[in-house]
Formats: C-alpha cells, structure tokens, sequence
C-alpha cells in the first residue's frame, strides 16, 4: 500500500480560510459604513449653512435697528434665495448658501426662511423640516435629522 503525500490545502480548507475572510470584510464594512458618515458631513454643513443665514439676518436686522429685512414675508416660507444681494429687497454681501446633496448654482438654495412676528425659523426646505408640502421651495431628498433652528428677537 502506498501513500501518497501531497502538498497544498483540501478545498475544505480553502472554502473556510474564504469564508471567514467574507465574514471579517461585512464586518468591517459594516463598522465603517460610508453612507452614514457621508450623511453625517452634509447634516453638519447644513448646520452651518443654517447659522450662517440666521447670523446674516440677524446682523441686518441690528443693522436697521430691529427691523427685519423686506425679503422674508410674515408667515410664510420663502427661499433663502430671496434675500440673495442681487434681488429686489436683498441683503447686501449676502448669497444664500446651497444644499451640499440638492442645491444647485442656478435654482433655489433648498433652505427655507419663515418669519412669525418676532421668530425667524431657518430649515432645509423639506417635508420633513417641516416646511409646509405647498410651498415652492421644497427640495427632495434633503434635511435627514435636520429640523432647523428657530429664534425669537
């Protein structure tokens, strides 16, 4: 009887030494999951870009002694895009800033402005922001656990 010696790996090893590398690799895409920290980036930027139009409305109001500025219409939404510097009753040096996944160049800025006597509310212009489904100004796919930030003069 001869025994044959051979060297190398039964395809039983190869098939777990292959499987526990998948199970290793899902975990590890899993532990660093692009989607939500790219999703995460833009909440943070819309966060800012909410500050920002708040701090720019906020300063022109002091600038005209705690008037508001004639682009936001009480009690309703309005684009931020309104108060751009280039239109009618705009803030000067101000651009409204655009959504970092909706907003384009050209069209609105996905941001929404509403004044209620004394309490200017800035949010992404989305349902669920709780900008009102009728308005102009929405923007799908945007402002995922971005409510928006209210403040009363």
């Amino acid at each position: 009887m001869s025994m044959r010696k051979d060297k190398g790996f039964t395809l039983i090893e190869l098939l777990i030494v292959i499987g526990i590398i998948a199970i290793l690799a899902a975990a590890v895409i899993i532990a660093i999951n692009p989607g939500r920290q790219f999703e995460q980036a833009r909440n943070a930027s819309r966060w800012s870009h909410l500050n920002s139009i708040v701090n720019v409305i906020y300063g022109e109001t002091v600038d005209q002694d705690g008037v508001f500025p004639e682009c936001l219409t009480d009690g309703e939404w309005v684009d931020a895009s309104v108060c751009d510097e280039g239109e009618a009753d705009g803030i000067d040096g101000f651009t409204a800033p655009r959504d970092p996944q909706a907003g384009d160049a050209e069209g609105d800025s996905c941001y929404a402005i509403k004044l209620d006597g004394n309490t200017l509310t800035v949010a992404p212009a989305s349902e669920d922001a709780g900008v009102d489904s009728g308005d102009p100004v929405i923007c799908e796919d945007i402002g995922d656990n971005v409510e928006g930030i209210s403040v009363t003069q």
